[in-house]
């Protein structure tokens, strides 16, 4: 990141001194702000699923100049859905209920919704989520 089409473009606070990044040539990157080493955001989701703790709307806002489907953020939704015990799916539940599109993750919600390993307030918000969304 010396270079200077490589300097971030977009910075967002996640968490712990972590920070998501976009550089000049736009690629998401997670930078440690104490010790400034760099990781792609794609190998390293699950440092950014504090994020799901904000609304979606604070999290959209700081990438406004961003389609979202050009961020981390639509990989970091299914990947929370599928996470392990109640915490995050149900955070990634909540952005869902909160207008996150859901036509990409009709899969995932299918799963949950069939899941006996999920209980049963989980399974019954991702059935009513993928009811609405494949009947949309």
């Amino acid at each position: 990141m010396g270079a200077a089409d490589d300097r971030p473009h977009l910075t967002l606070k996640v968490s712990n001194g972590l920070l998501l990044v976009r550089d000049g040539a736009g690629t998401w990157l997670i930078q440690g702000a104490a010790d400034g080493l760099v990781y792609p955001a794609v190998d390293r989701l699950v440092w950014l699923l504090p994020l799901l703790e904000r609304t979606p709307s604070e999290v959209r806002a700081a990438f406004s100049d961003v389609p979202v489907a050009d961020t981390p953020l639509p990989a970091l939704v299914r990947f929370a859905l599928t996470a392990w015990g109640e915490h995050w799916p149900n955070l990634a539940l909540d952005w869902l209920d909160a207008g996150w599109p859901t036509r990409d993750l009709l899969d995932v919600l299918a799963d949950m919704k069939d899941s006996r390993e999920l209980s049963q307030p989980l399974r019954y918000r991702a059935l009513r989520l993928w009811r609405a969304s494949a009947h949309a």
